[in-house]
C-alpha cells in the first residue's frame, strides 16, 4: 500500500479540525469569519485551535479555529489604500490536487450548492491552482476554478450588503429626523471616501448616491467576467498577479506587463498578493468608476422594482469594460448560459465554518 504524503496527511488530519469545527458550531452558534489584525489571534475563552505542521515546506500546513459569535473586530476588505489580510485564506494550497482534497474534506458539493442544498463552505484559497492549465479534463478545471473564486466573490458581496444595510437603516432614521451619532458620523464619512462619494465641509454625504455604488455585483457576472478575463484561471496574469478580472495600472511595479504590449506601453496588468483582493478591486471598480453609471443605474431600477439582479441585463451596461465591446459582452453572456452560472446567484456561505492558516506566509508566484 502506498504510503501518504505529508500533504495528503495534514489534508486528512485537517478533514478531522473540520469536521470538529462544524459540530461545535452547531452548538456554540455563528461564528465571525474574521480575527484581529494584530494581537494574540488565540486569545479569549471562545477560541479553539488544531494546528497541522509538516517538515516539508510544500506540505499543507493549516489551522482551524472555531470562534462563537463575540464582539470580534471586523477586517475590512476596502481599505482604499493596499490590501487587507484575510485570515481565513488558505496560502499553502497551490496545486489542484491539494485543492480539490481539501474541497472533498470539507464537503463542498457544487451539484448540491445549485440545487441549494448546501451552503459554500468558508474556504478561501490565496491563489488559484498554478497548474490548472495542465488539467486534461476540461470540466474538473472548471469545477476547481468556480470551487476557489466562488466563496471569493460570496465573501466580497457579504461585506458590501452589511455596509448596504446599515447604509438604509441610517437613511431611514435620517428621513425620519434622527441625527447620527459621531461613531456613526465617521463610519458614513468613511465609507463615502472609499465609494468616491464626496461632501461639502461639514456636509453628510449624499446617502442616495452612496445607496447607487454600495450594492452586490451579481454572482453569475462576477464568475463570468473572472472566467473570461483569466481564461479559467489558466492566464499568466491569474498564475502570476492572482489577477482575475484584467484591471490596468499604470506603474511598472504594480503589475505585469503583456507579452505583446509594445516597449512604450503605458499600462500593465494589475497584480495582487490573494485573489480576493483581486475580487474586492473589481467589485470597487463597478461601484465607482465614472464607465458603469449605467451598469449601478440598472442594478438600482432592478432594486427599486423588487427583482433579483440580472447577471445577463447587466452584463449589456459592461460595453466599456473590454475593448471588444458588444463582443465582450456576447461572450459574457454565452459563459454565464453554458456554464449554468445563475444557478449559483443564490448561493451563500457557510456560518460557523472557518479554515485558517497556522502561520501566514505570501504565496509563492510564478509556479509551474
Amino acid at each position: 500500500m502506498r504510503k501518504p504524503d505529508f500533504a495528503t496527511s495534514s489534508l486528512g488530519l485537517l478533514a478531522a479540525a473540520v469536521v470538529m469545527l462544524q459540530a461545535t458550531a452547531i452548538l456554540a452558534g455563528p461564528t465571525l469569519p474574521y480575527y484581529p489584525v494584530s494581537g494574540d489571534r488565540q486569545a479569549g475563552p471562545a477560541a479553539t485551535a488544531t494546528a497541522l505542521q509538516t517538515p516539508r515546506a510544500d506540505a499543507i500546513t493549516a489551522a482551524v479555529r472555531v470562534r462563537q459569535a463575540a464582539a470580534l473586530p471586523r477586517e475590512r476588505l476596502f481599505t482604499g489604500t493596499g490590501t487587507a489580510p484575510l485570515p481565513g485564506t488558505v496560502t499553502s494550497v497551490r496545486r489542484s490536487h491539494e485543492a480539490r482534497q481539501l474541497f472533498e474534506l470539507a464537503g463542498y458539493d457544487l451539484a448540491a450548492v445549485r440545487a441549494g442544498e448546501s451552503a459554500v463552505p468558508r474556504l478561501f484559497l490565496a491563489q488559484v491552482p498554478v497548474d490548472l492549465r495542465k488539467l486534461r479534463e476540461v470540466e474538473e478545471r472548471k469545477t476547481l476554478f468556480i470551487k476557489t473564486v466562488l466563496p471569493l466573490i460570496l465573501r466580497v458581496n457579504e461585506e458590501i450588503s452589511e455596509d448596504r444595510s446599515r447604509l438604509l437603516a441610517l437613511d431611514a432614521r435620517l428621513k425620519a429626523g434622527a441625527v447620527p451619532g459621531p461613531m456613526e458620523r465617521r463610519w458614513l464619512d468613511s465609507l463615502a471616501a472609499a465609494y468616491g462619494v464626496e461632501a461639502e465641509d461639514g456636509a453628510l454625504p449624499d446617502l442616495a448616491a452612496l445607496l447607487l455604488r454600495v450594492d452586490e455585483i451579481p454572482v453569475a457576472l462576477a464568475l463570468a467576467q473572472s472566467i473570461e478575463e483569466s481564461g479559467w484561471g489558466t492566464s499568466r496574469f491569474a498564475r502570476e498577479g492572482n489577477a482575475l478580472y484584467g484591471q490596468y495600472a499604470w506603474s511598472d511595479s504594480a503589475g505585469l506587463k503583456p507579452a505583446n504590449a509594445g516597449a512604450d506601453a503605458a499600462h500593465v496588468v494589475r497584480s495582487f498578493d490573494r485573489v480576493i483582493d483581486a475580487a474586492a478591486a473589481y467589485s470597487l471598480n463597478l461601484n465607482t468608476h465614472p464607465a458603469y453609471r449605467d451598469f449601478r443605474a440598472a442594478r438600482a431600477r432592478m432594486r427599486a422594482a423588487g427583482t433579483p439582479l440580472d447577471a445577463e441585463a447587466l452584463a449589456g451596461h459592461l460595453l466599456r469594460y473590454s475593448e471588444r465591446g458588444a463582443d465582450y459582452v456576447r461572450t459574457l453572456r454565452i459563459i454565464i448560459r453554458a456554464n449554468r452560472l445563475e444557478e449559483l446567484q443564490q448561493a451563500s456561505l457557510a456560518s460557523g465554518m472557518v479554515v485558517a492558516m497556522a502561520e501566514e506566509t505570501p504565496a509563492r508566484r510564478g509556479e509551474s
